[in-house]
């Protein structure tokens, strides 16, 4: 399609040559956790709950599917296909929370076994592990594009809300705390037994992107700027394989 071509054109002339082809997966959310062009699916913690919900960009009206989660009912992308492996990456989230009260983790890199990972923060995008780095504003029941992004070479890690960028942090300590472990699996919207799995909330989601690769501030602003045509974009239908 026309869209998708002039971004993938924008994406490689943003990006220098990493050694490995660039891909992402893109969640979309239309009554399933299927990935829109691949057979990657996301894992639900809890039995899904989907509703249409209107969106409004600049008078422009996109009707789209959203997916209800309650409190740890959260998702997971297991990477048994190494899609992260070489450590570099861009997770893009457009979610809404129906409170702002405290911490609420959006991201966790630890299978759920240490505080590490992106979160909200009482209306601020922090990152817990390396110090509490922070920024744009939250508010309760508005939706937000939230972006971070892992050079694997440079280790640095940046963080974006709405296409701005946020704060960042090198991830050299004694442990990359911005990279999954072991495990290869990332967590969504549920919280760790570090806390007792109190620093999350319930909303909803309508569109999730993994990239195997770091975006720039040019990229993280054009796709905020793209958000009603990533809604707008029906998934591919699979044709069915002839036996």
């Amino acid at each position: 399609m026309k869209y998708k071509v002039l971004i993938s054109g924008l994406l490689v002339m943003g990006l220098s040559t990493s050694g490995y082809a660039q891909k992402d997966y893109t969640f979309q959310f239309y009554n399933n956790l299927q990935e829109s062009n691949s057979a990657q699916k996301l894992s639900a913690v809890c039995t899904p709950v989907y509703t249409n919900h209107t969106f409004v960009f600049n008078k422009v009206k996109v009707v789209h599917p959203v997916c209800h989660f309650d409190k740890q009912c959260g998702f997971i992308f297991n990477d048994t296909g190494n899609f992260l492996a070489a450590g570099s990456y861009t997770i893009e989230m457009y979610v809404e929370l129906d409170a702002i009260t405290g911490y609420n983790k959006l991201i966790d890199y630890r299978n759920l076994s240490e505080d590490d990972g992106l979160y909200e923060n009482n209306g601020a995008c922090t990152f817990r592990g390396p110090g509490n780095v922070s920024g744009d504003l939250f508010t309760s029941g508005s939706y937000y594009y939230v972006s971070i992004t892992r050079d694997g070479v440079t280790k640095k890690v940046r963080m974006y809300v709405n296409g701005q960028f946020v704060d960042e942090f090198t991830d050299d300590g004694e442990k990359n705390v911005a990279m999954y472990d072991g495990n290869k699996t990332l967590r969504f919207i549920q919280d760790d037994t570090y806390s007792s799995g109190s620093e999350c909330n319930t909303g909803n989601i309508a569109l999730l992107r993994i990239y195997n690769y770091a975006t720039d501030d040019a990229i993280a602003k054009s796709h905020f700027g793209s958000l009603s045509a990533y809604l707008a974009e029906k998934p591919i239908p699979k044709t069915p394989v002839k036996k």
